[in-house]
């Protein structure tokens, strides 16, 4: 499965406050921030979303954008409190919750990300049928009047929510091609990519760019550091103090290549004082520990059940993770234990 990964977390007091310029509580009013790290590396918010920027004298490097909406807001803070253009905007992959509406930045920016974003985001041929299988299968029995399309009025759930990601040539209606690529008409591709490492400099500063190699969240995830800074800017395949997003990414053969990512970056993180995640805190080496260890608790409690001759059924209303409990999203417990059921037995029919 490649699910977003999306959801998470308030920012906890580990950096200190430039401002906020537009939080709120009212409903569906985002909350957006902009806060510093160190120096001039600060971090942007948008509701469960973080990305990061770093300022010079020559203009301002951006990591995801995230969407047009909070773009389009960060660029008139951006413009007002430093007086400089967002020069290179850097994605971490190029799922549409992170790396949407780029297009705010076109004017004055190039976009750089790892080469396999440029195959995420071309378009199937026109012939590719309404899926059946996979991520978006639902989207076949959407299709009411059976004319292989999916029009606004038979769309629902997730489909309904994104059509407009969805929707690359602004018709109306999905097509199998559309639906089968995902949510990613607001994505600008790269002007720039690359295929191991490379090294955006600017106004005296560097940034550097890693691929992290074949995991199944995404096949172009790149982790974006800030050597000066002492900094490190990671996406999805971490996060801090939550659990992973249902059955995120499990049920696929590729997760043992996951964990090896996993177990790589914690062992860099030592050189890192402030680690940013695209969802939840600022935190550090003792997070990414704690990431990973989740994990290999998890699948020592399911492998134990399996062992044991419990269902899976069993599993999922009795297996716990106590000292988890008060990390968010906990209540998803259950379904990462069937995401790693599916893996541990290669069986995805419960």
């Amino acid at each position: 499965m490649n699910h977003n990964g999306v959801r998470i977390l308030v920012l906890l007091g580990l950096i200190t406050s430039l401002g906020v310029s537009a939080t709120s509580s009212a409903q569906g009013t985002p909350r957006r921030s902009i806060t510093p790290i160190t120096g001039d590396l600060y971090r942007g918010q948008n509701n469960n979303h973080f990305t990061v920027f770093l300022v010079t004298d020559e203009g301002i490097i951006l990591t995801d954008p995230i969407n047009t909406g909070f773009a389009t807001w960060l660029k008139s803070e951006l413009d007002s409190r430093f007086d400089v253009p967002v020069r290179y905007v850097l994605y971490s992959h190029h799922h549409g919750d992170h790396a949407s509406g780029g297009d705010v930045f076109a004017d004055t920016a190039q976009f750089v990300g790892h080469e396999n974003m440029l195959s995420h985001l071309a378009m199937p041929p026109e012939s590719t049928p309404l899926p059946i299988e996979g991520q978006y299968a639902i989207a076949a029995t959407m299709d009411a009047n059976g004319n292989g399309r999916i029009e606004r009025s038979e769309a629902s759930g997730a489909i309904l929510n994104n059509f407009s990601g969805f929707d690359a040539n602004g018709d109306g209606e999905l097509s199998g091609a559309e639906v089968l690529r995902g949510p990613l008409s607001a994505v600008r591709p790269p002007d720039i990519t690359y295929s191991t490492t490379t090294v955006i400099s600017l106004g005296g500063k560097q940034v550097e760019m890693t691929w992290v190699g074949e995991m199944n969240h995404s096949m172009d995830m790149s982790v974006i550091t800030f050597p000066a800074e002492r900094a490190m800017h990671i996406v999805d395949f971490i996060t801090f103090q939550r659990l992973p997003y249902r059955e995120m990414d499990f049920e696929n053969g590729l997760f043992d290549e996951w964990m090896s990512a996993i177990k790589h970056w914690e062992s860099l993180a030592d050189d890192y004082d402030y680690i940013s995640p695209g969802h939840g805190p600022v935190g550090d080496i003792t997070d990414v520990r704690e990431w990973r260890r989740y994990f290999e608790k998890l699948r020592d409690a399911v492998a134990d059940g399996i062992d044991a001759g419990q269902s899976l059924e069993e599993m999922r209303a009795n297996i716990e993770i106590e000292e988890y409990s008060e990390w968010e999203g906990y209540s998803w417990l259950d379904e990462n234990v069937l995401g790693m059921y599916h893996f541990l037995t290669d069986d995805d029919d419960s």
